[in-house]
């Protein structure tokens, strides 16, 4: 059996916008660690879920054994059209764009800076990840993945500095990296963080194609809404928060009786400022500190 430790964030809230309704279909397409879907099965909803994790899988599995609403793809959220999902059209979609807890301990994978591991960073399974980065990117390359990606400022020292430092032997572990990273002079932005967070950011999204996916993921979602359903995203770092931001914004109904919408669909944005997780819930769960929701009710 996995043991599953993973704290869903702010279940509450999103919860919230369903409240005293039974019996929804909700499409978690991030299922992780099975947090939030065990959330929906206990409030005695349906759960549709994906995940592309191999660990996900044994935790759905687990869940199914107490409850049998709930149905398990393996798949990247990003190919929500290519599954032959249950269910057309849900009540809730659910995207959580954090990584589960069994994936910040996994060392094969080794997201954290905190645990020595080989340079991988990659959660799903792709050919890309931190090492092939690091030791064969070029200084252009990896200038451009720490500024976008990591919106470290001096981006163009740390790139020299790398490629300095693996022309004299190649980087191969994550405490190798943050040894490098501490000796490059570089002035990391914010001392209320690690001073590798950035980089590692940088790295990870990178290897995994996030913003790609997400971006892809959102070109389609609005097909699997039925009307008047919910769209929750939570993200994690401004460059995730400002797509989702701008998507509701650019799909966002207006109430202009002379306006002529271009399409026959759209969201009334029901979060204006995007939910954080409470003090509360920071103090039993860290993790959630950086956390962004928000939410959308699909109109057709």
């Amino acid at each position: 059996m996995i043991k599953n430790q993973h704290i869903p964030i702010m279940a509450n809230e999103i919860l919230s916008f369903i409240d005293g309704k039974k019996k929804l279909s909700i499409l978690d397409c991030t299922f992780g660690g099975g947090g939030h879907s065990k959330k929906f099965l206990e409030s005695g909803h349906f759960v549709t879920a994906i995940d592309q994790d191999d660990t996900s899988l044994t935790i759905a599995k687990e869940l199914k054994k107490n409850y049998s609403n709930i149905i398990f793809y393996k798949s990247n959220f990003k190919n929500i059209d290519l599954l032959e999902l249950n269910i057309k059209k849900f009540d809730l979609i659910l995207l959580d764009l954090g990584y589960s807890s069994n994936q910040l301990e996994d060392s094969n994978i080794g997201l954290s800076f905190k645990i020595d591991s080989y340079l991988n960073m990659n959660y799903l399974g792709g050919d890309l990840n931190a090492f092939r980065i690091i030791n064969y990117y070029n200084k252009k390359e990896l200038q451009r993945i720490f500024n976008v990606y990591g919106e470290i400022s001096q981006a163009d020292k740390l790139a020299n500095y790398i490629v300095k430092q693996r022309s004299l032997k190649k980087i191969t572990t994550n405490f190798e990296f943050v040894e490098v990273l501490r000796n490059s002079g570089v002035n990391f932005r914010s001392k209320k963080i690690h001073f590798a967070t950035q980089a590692f950011q940088a790295l990870r999204i990178e290897s995994n194609g996030e913003l790609e996916n997400l971006t892809i993921f959102l070109k389609k979602v609005h097909d699997f809404l039925g009307i008047n359903a919910y769209l929750a995203i939570i993200s994690f770092h401004s460059l995730e928060d400002r797509l989702v931001k701008n998507y509701f914004r650019d799909n966002k109904i207006k109430k202009n009786k002379d306006f002529q919408n271009y399409k026959n669909w759209g969201y009334e944005i029901l979060t204006k400022k995007p939910l954080t997780a409470t003090k509360f819930e920071l103090l039993k769960n860290n993790r959630a500190r950086s956390a962004k929701l928000r939410v959308g009710r699909f109109i057709n």
